[in-house]
């Protein structure tokens, strides 16, 4: 009964302690958060200067900007996908050069 009085009798200061550990770790976490957001950023960055680079180098006239979209919507950067994500944006510009 020693253990149940000592709780009923401080759990104000329980509670406190309690809020004050948990306030501690969401600012640890949210730190934490804010620096791998930033790493994350980086290396989406990095992905996208790489994608480029290999579609410069890669023979056959690879468009970098339908790499580059075909990462950023999360389909398979396949050479097949490739040319037919340059296809559709070939046909969206022939369609919107008729428009004008």
């Amino acid at each position: 009964m020693g253990f149940l009085t000592a709780v009923r009798d401080n759990a104000a200061y329980l509670l406190a302690a309690l809020s004050v550990a948990l306030g501690f770790i969401t600012a640890v976490l949210l730190r934490r958060i804010e620096s791998l957001q930033d790493r994350l950023g980086q290396a989406i960055q990095a992905a996208e200067d790489a994608a480029r680079a290999a579609a410069l180098a890669a023979p056959g006239g690879i468009d970098p900007e339908a790499v580059i979209a075909l990462l950023r919507s999360g389909q398979p950067t396949s050479l097949d996908a490739i040319y037919q994500a340059m296809e559709q944006q070939a046909l969206q510009q022939a369609a919107q050069t008729r428009e004008y």
